[in-house]
């Protein structure tokens, strides 16, 4: 399995936190989506993972990979 980080929904709060994949427990957690996506950004960058932004609800909305992609645009 493939490291990645993901900025979730918190329900206990209503705000929002960065967990690594297979983690149960938050990395960080802040009050705002977009504090979370720039501190996800940074770890992510640090450690050459992928970050998962998702929405409320659960779902993905975005994607970014800043580590060896194994699939890379090709041209």
């Amino acid at each position: 399995m493939s490291r990645s980080n993901h900025v979730v929904s918190t329900k206990s709060n209503g705000g929002w936190a960065v967990r690594k994949s297979g983690s149960v427990r938050a990395s960080k957690s802040f009050r705002t989506k977009a504090e979370a996506v720039l501190y996800g950004r940074m770890l992510s960058r640090s450690e050459r993972t992928e970050l998962y932004i998702h929405k409320r609800d659960g779902s993905i909305q975005n994607r970014n990979s800043y580590g060896n992609d194994p699939s890379p645009p090709k041209g």
